[in-house]
């Protein structure tokens, strides 16, 4: 969000926040001056005065200008910590939660006469289309930075944030004598300002998405390299809905991720993405539309489909699935010796194979040292037909020779954050049991989709059929 002052910026895009200067008297009280008069209220800094409410509404016509018409709005006032010491000093004990409920409940009712919608108290809309606009005090801290010299020496500044904190502030005013920092008493420093800020609530749109190529990372970083990745799914899908709503931010949250060389085929990955202040609230058709685009362009490698809003408890389904649910994988696996029917038989008796797995050497540079217990559910595992490994080989004949009779496609379903890959050749030994223990016969992955995620999402459309028909060939 862009803090904006109502001087000229030179910047003609319509701001998200404003800031209004009032006409405090930026003088200290001192023998010339005491009896000069301040048109702004000391203990409430002039946020209840009809001159600053005018004032603060007409930004807010202004800053509203921009959004679609929300189903209600809220009001919220920060920053009052400083009006605890003025109102402390003026005798009248804390007063700042009174200041804060009456301009809420002022400004709520002419925001909400302005914009044609309720105000906002108890939110019972499970697709929130709520804006919220929020006023901030800006006092200048060194009016009251003596707090924190001698002789008092109070631990309540926040150096590196440059604000007070809170809790400590209230209990140090609770223990403080009025005598003893009465003589630092001054009037308001410089000047005020009021900030305004409009904002909608975040927005979810749930989905699923296929990955069909073996060379597009899920998130826009590399996890090895820490290198920005361009053509990423996480982008693919994001930009087009930041760009549909307005929205400040996207970020995609989903059921687990698959390595950069993994196609997520089947039924599609569960994902949802976040977006942040949202200026055009998204309806379904709209949402169909956006879909339909990203499938046009990026269809030969990611697809989506889907869509639909979702409400934040709901994205827990996600977080969920992530952990529990069981997941089905199609590899292909070269073994190291010729692979007997005997072999595939001992692979196809898998079920409910508890597994030890140490963190994957791959991984072990961003991921704790531990010794994971995994299951293996089931494998079904078959050797590549002689017409699979020439597709495989791309008929070049010395290859075919090679790997005949040493190809198996194996379709595993196995407990979620099972390190399939290790499963398979064992990572030396740090997953026990794997393939080559199983085969005596050493493995090694040459290619891995994950083909199903037995998981119902989003929660409020019929699930598709699914399309788990990928041949091994195609594999």
């Amino acid at each position: 969000k862009a803090v904006v002052s109502t001087q000229s910026t030179g910047d003609s895009s319509p701001p998200d926040t404003f800031t209004l200067v009032s006409d405090s008297d930026p003088s200290p009280l001192t023998s010339d001056n005491r009896s000069k008069p301040s048109t702004t209220c000391f203990l409430c800094a002039g946020i209840l005065q009809d001159n600053t409410l005018i004032s603060l509404l007409s930004i807010c016509k202004t800053l509203l200008s921009e959004y679609e018409k929300p189903k209600a709005v809220q009001i919220t006032l920060s920053n009052l910590d400083l009006l605890s010491i003025r109102s402390y000093l003026a005798g009248v004990g804390s007063i700042r939660w009174r200041i804060r409920t009456i301009f809420k409940w002022v400004m709520a009712e002419k925001l909400s006469e302005l914009l044609g919608v309720p105000s906002f108290h108890h939110n019972q809309d499970p697709v929130k289309t709520l804006l919220t606009v929020n006023f901030e005090i800006k006092l200048d801290n060194d009016e009251f930075m003596w707090v924190c010299r001698p002789p008092l020496n109070w631990d309540v500044f926040n150096f590196s944030q440059g604000k007070f904190k809170n809790a400590q502030l209230s209990h140090a005013l609770s223990r403080a004598k009025h005598e003893d920092i009465l003589p630092y008493m001054k009037l308001p420093g410089k000047s005020i300002q009021y900030l305004v800020t409009v904002e909608t609530s975040p927005t979810f749109v749930g989905g699923r998405y296929t990955k069909h190529a073996r060379d597009i990372s899920q998130t826009p970083w590399n996890q090895q390299t820490g290198v920005l990745i361009s053509g990423n799914v996480e982008d693919i899908l994001c930009d087009p809905l930041k760009k549909a709503f307005g929205a400040d931010e996207a970020r995609m949250h989903s059921a687990g991720r698959e390595d950069i060389d993994v196609r997520m085929l089947g039924n599609g990955r569960p994902f949802y993405i976040q977006l942040t202040n949202v200026r055009r609230f998204p309806t379904q058709d709209v949402l169909d539309t956006v879909q339909d685009n990203i499938n046009l362009v990026s269809g030969k490698k990611v697809r989506c489909h889907r869509l639909t809003v979702v409400s934040r408890s709901e994205t827990e389904l996600v977080k969920k699935g992530q952990e529990e649910k069981e997941k089905e994988y199609r590899c292909i696996i070269k073994a190291e010796k010729e692979v007997t029917e005997e072999m595939i038989s001992k692979l196809n008796c898998v079920r409910d194979l508890e597994l030890k797995q140490k963190t994957p050497l791959r991984v072990l540079h961003r991921r704790t040292p531990l010794v994971r217990t995994k299951k293996i559910v089931r494998v079904t595992a078959r050797l590549l037909s002689k017409e699979e490994v020439e597709i495989c080989c791309k008929n070049d004949r010395n290859l075919i020779t090679s790997l005949s009779r040493r190809l198996i496609v194996a379709e595993v379903v196995s407990e979620a954050g099972t390190y399939i890959k290790e499963f398979v050749h064992g990572d030396f030994n740090r997953t026990v049991p794997n393939v080559g223990t199983i085969l005596g016969n050493r493995c090694d992955m040459l290619q891995l989709d994950v083909a199903n995620l037995s998981m119902v999402w989003p929660p409020d459309r019929q699930p598709t059929e699914n399309n788990n028909n990928t041949s091994a060939a195609e594999c």
